[in-house]
């Protein structure tokens, strides 16, 4: 840190179930670190306006504003087979989507991205794509975190696909829907307190782990589960927060296909908190 800088680290946190394992250990608070809720959608804005330093947020946000950012390393949320929390509900199959309409997420850059691709790349549909709270009349919708665990309690839609299971089916390899994005100056200029949250973010996770149940009882006291208590428990059977070679490489195919149906300009490389701070 420069001599001199007390600001605090600007974190964003998402306040959906998937995310307690990051922050179940500092809804109390954090030293030198201040946290602002809010969807994925709502924090890469703010990532992007530099109103905060780092959060879990959109792949699809570190590719769209790459030269801004760096990724901290070993960190991301995914899943093995599914995610459970990241769906698109349909009334008819998703082949039979062409031309239909599909309402976007208000939540998730990265899954709004992926159903694009899903649909042009994976099953050569071209439907037609709504903004969020359209109203009814929809064939599809995309929904993700604590919304989509509501949603497919609902029993209101015929067909339910978890976009992990359906990239990795695909690819071969698991897709990080939201990795750790770092504003590249909080890295020169917070170094110290970056360091320190890096290292509590890496024993938060461990902790939840070893007793999620203990974790749960934390996260639920400040914010409600969307699911009943065993639910809620399940829904970690298949969550993965470790980012390992075969996720980068999921990323750089992700990014790839997003610049091939003309949501990003180019592919951004992958940069590393640590290796210039």
């Amino acid at each position: 840190m420069h001599a001199g800088n007390t600001e605090p680290l600007r974190v964003g946190r998402i306040p959906f179930l998937v995310c307690a394992p990051y922050f179940h250990a500092s809804l109390d608070g954090f030293p030198g670190v201040t946290f602002t809720d809010g969807p994925p959608q709502a924090l890469n804005k703010m990532l992007a306006s530099g109103a905060i330093d780092c959060a879990p947020s959109s792949s699809f946000e570190y590719a769209r504003n790459a030269a801004d950012y760096l990724l901290l390393p070993g960190l991301c949320t995914s899943g093995r087979g599914e995610v459970k929390s990241v769906l698109l509900f349909a009334q008819v199959a998703w082949e039979s989507l062409d031309g239909k309409s599909i309402e976007l997420s208000p939540d998730s850059d990265t899954s709004n991205a992926l159903v694009r691709v899903l649909s042009r790349f994976r099953f050569g549909l071209h439907p037609e794509y709504v903004e969020p709270g359209t109203g009814g009349g929809v064939a599809a919708k995309i929904a993700i975190g604590d919304a989509a665990l509501r949603e497919a309690a609902s029993g209101r839609w015929t067909h339910t696909y978890d976009l992990a299971r359906v990239w990795q089916e695909w690819q071969g390899t698991p897709l990080p829907f939201g990795v750790w994005i770092l504003r590249a100056e909080a890295a020169r200029d917070k170094a110290e307190s970056v360091r320190a949250y890096v290292r509590h973010l890496q024993t938060a996770l461990a902790a939840f782990f070893e007793n999620p149940s203990r974790g749960l009882d934390a996260w639920e006291r400040r914010y409600p589960l969307p699911l009943l208590r065993i639910g809620a428990l399940d829904f970690y059977s298949t969550a993965d927060y470790v980012l390992t070679a075969a996720h980068q490489q999921a990323l750089a195919t992700y990014f790839d296909l997003c610049t091939q149906a003309g949501l990003l300009t180019a592919v951004p490389s992958l940069r590393w908190w640590g290796e210039t701070a």
